[in-house]
């Protein structure tokens, strides 16, 4: 039997290939002191983080991995320029967790993993559709699952469609996980003039 994956949504995997600078860090940690109550673990209250000078380099460097998924991914022919919009940090330590969610406003999501430990830190997807029918699963694929956790650790950046559901297990383990998050839409025509579909986003 042959098996097509049909219209799968996309979770894209990259590394920054760099460490983050002494400045970067320290902008980090600082933001840590800048943090509310989000539902499960600490955000911080600024959220356009990137828009710091110190980060700068850091904004430019995501960015071009934002050019790569649009490039690879959507593959437009509309004469569009994607940017990063708003972007925070969370801290999630020991026991806390990252509640459900999806991004509104936004085309991708994007998560940059400043900390994280490969064998405690897992990032959950939840499957878009409703399903009506549920049975017993025997072993899980990519088909009959409702959710699926992908292992991330420093470095790792993370891009996906901003519908998809996500969100993180109670923490184990003894670090604390630090993300920058980020939304990501876009500036120029799209649609098509003649189907009476065009619109232009300044």
């Amino acid at each position: 039997m042959r098996i097509n994956h049909l219209f799968p949504n996309p979770v894209c995997f990259s590394k920054l290939e760099r460490p983050l600078t002494k400045q970067e860090l320290k902008t980090v940690e600082k933001y840590k002191k800048e943090t509310k109550n989000n539902m499960g673990n600490t955000i911080s209250i600024p959220n356009y983080v990137l828009e710091n000078k110190t980060l700068k380099n850091l904004k430019k460097d995501l960015n071009k991995k934002v050019i790569d998924y649009f490039n690879e991914v959507v593959c437009t022919s509309n004469s569009i320029i994607p940017y990063i919009t708003q972007s925070w940090l969370t801290y999630t330590e020991t026991d806390q967790f990252h509640h459900r969610h999806s991004h509104a406003n936004s085309y991708v999501s994007g998560v940059f993993y400043i900390s994280a430990d490969k064998e405690v830190d897992k990032i959950k997807f939840y499957k878009p559709d409703h399903q009506e029918i549920e049975l017993a699963v025997s072993k899980y694929n990519l088909f009959n699952a409702t959710t699926w956790q992908y292992p991330v650790q420093t470095g790792d950046v993370l891009l996906f469609p901003a519908y998809l559901t996500h969100g993180v297990e109670k923490k184990k383990g003894t670090n604390i996980r630090i993300t920058l998050s980020f939304n990501v839409f876009f500036k120029g025509k799209i649609g098509n003039n003649k189907k009476l579909t065009e619109l232009v986003i300044e």
